[in-house]
């Protein structure tokens, strides 16, 4: 988008003619249409699906929560475009900036409007929703830009309460005409995404702790580009460079389980109060709106998602790091994640575990629960099976795990490399747990489907730790 030279020249703009052009705001504005236009019918379902996606951007990339929230605005509103307004930081807040695009516009993102002359700054300075017609008739900085804008939604967006931007849909052709219920969809994302950045903002010290992670896989990153170059004439140089390859794959596991069991747990700490707060304002609110039932019957939907909200966030938390592994051991934590996969993937999971099978040492049970992790996730998602068995003993000297599917197997060339350690990240993270372990892994596949086997030598890692 064009840079607009500011107020004092936005408003002098001159046509070929030398004739001012510039409409005035209420020429542009049609607000009041929204309530006159039929509305739609509520689509709580995928409002609800749109809340979990934002929860699980949060959850799995944070820094995704703006655009996550933009592509959700598009999908919602089925307008043209959408995205995000913020009011820079760095100049006191001159200008709006667009962090977060999905659409037509999508080129667009990083730019942005002026907070004194446009249609951003004019929800700002109303502190409410505003419905725009052809805009580029009053903000002349909009003619170039194209597809052109029909009617453009906003939305304000606050953080801890103040309005530092606006969320927005635009229509590009007059087939699209937004309505009450776009507002409600739009104003219920925002907040939720508000309330999502404030939870990321306090990620940000945690965070700042997993700096470790970054700075070893860039130690490994930095170590591979120097294998690569002495590889053909310094064989011994690349034995020694490799096993200290696998020294920084072994702490990059381990600080990525403690990452996970420290996201977790602030996940669950801080996003759960808010959640729980979010539930205690909603029934606080229910006594003073009982004689308005359509009040009532939003608000007794937004605590049925507020609920949803948190089974979804306390699901995740348990994802990242069961609490079952530290407390009751590899067993039922393995089998509470099989019955939770299997009610959400519709996979049949059987199981086959010892009654006596007891505890193992921390790093081999958390070792084992990620291999079966990885291995049901890849059943579900790849194999193409229906079915997926689970067989774990041990014996005096070692832990034995198979993980079979009945799906359709993997392709030659694929197991291949496979085999030969040529293919597959998460196979790799696999064979780098087992490796660390002294164990064996053995990957079997055919047309009736795969089978992954596994062996710990027990007393070695038990005498080690």
């Amino acid at each position: 988008m064009p840079k607009h030279p500011g107020s004092s020249e936005g408003h002098n703009l001159l046509d070929s003619s030398g004739c001012a052009r510039i409409a005035s705001l209420e020429s542009i504005l049609c607000t009041e249409e929204l309530q006159r236009r039929p509305r739609r019918t509520p689509e709580y379902d995928k409002e609800s699906r749109a809340l979990v996606a934002l929860a699980h951007a949060l959850a799995d990339s944070p820094q995704s929560i703006f655009q996550t929230l933009a592509d959700k605005i598009l999908e919602v509103s089925q307008a043209g475009s959408a995205g995000l307004s913020l009011l820079t930081t760095h100049d006191g807040g001159k200008r709006f900036y667009w962090p977060a695009i999905a659409g037509r516009w999508r080129p667009h993102i990083g730019r942005g409007t002026p907070r004194d002359f446009g249609p951003c700054g004019d929800v700002l300075d109303r502190n409410t929703p505003l419905l725009f017609r052809h805009i580029e008739r009053r903000y002349t900085y909009f003619r170039p830009v194209t597809p052109a804008v029909e009617e453009c939604l906003l939305v304000p967006f606050y953080v801890a309460g103040k309005a530092v931007g606006t969320v927005w849909a635009v229509a590009h052709d007059d087939r699209r005409k937004f309505d009450a219920e776009d507002e409600r969809l739009m104003t219920s994302l925002g907040e939720f995404a508000s309330s999502a950045y404030q939870v990321m903002a306090s990620l940000d010290l945690l965070r700042s702790e997993v700096t470790e992670r970054r700075h070893a896989e860039q130690q490994l990153r930095d170590r591979e580009e120097r294998l690569r170059r002495v590889a053909d004439s310094l064989e011994s140089e690349v034995r020694f460079r490799t096993q200290e390859l696998r020294e920084l794959s072994t702490r990059l596991l381990q600080t990525q389980d403690e990452e996970r069991r420290r996201i977790a747990r602030d996940l669950h700490d801080s996003a759960g109060q808010i959640v729980t707060i979010l539930s205690l304002n909603l029934a606080g609110i229910i006594p003073h709106v009982k004689e308005n039932p359509a009040v009532d019957k939003a608000i007794e939907n937004s605590q049925e998602l507020v609920q949803q909200l948190s089974r979804e966030i306390r699901t995740l938390s348990y994802l990242l790091h069961p609490p079952l592994l530290d407390e009751n051991g590899l067993s039922e934590a393995i089998q509470w994640y099989a019955h939770g996969l299997a009610e959400r993937s519709g996979l049949k999971i059987e199981l086959g575990i010892a009654e006596d099978f007891g505890r193992l040492p921390e790093d081999m049970e958390v070792a084992i629960f990620r291999i079966v992790q990885e291995c049901l996730t890849n059943i579900h998602r790849h194999s193409g099976g229906k079915i997926a068995a689970i067989q774990l003993s041990r014996d005096a000297e070692n832990a034995l795990l198979e993980i079979q599917d009945d799906g359709t197997g993997i392709p030659d060339h694929t197991l291949t490399a496979l085999r030969t350690k040529r293919s597959g990240v998460g196979i790799t993270g696999m064979r780098e747990r087992v490796r660390h372990l002294n164990g064996i892994m053995n990957i079997e596949s055919n047309a009736n489907g795969t089978k992954i086997s596994v062996k710990l030598p027990v007393s070695m890692t038990a005498t080690s730790a």
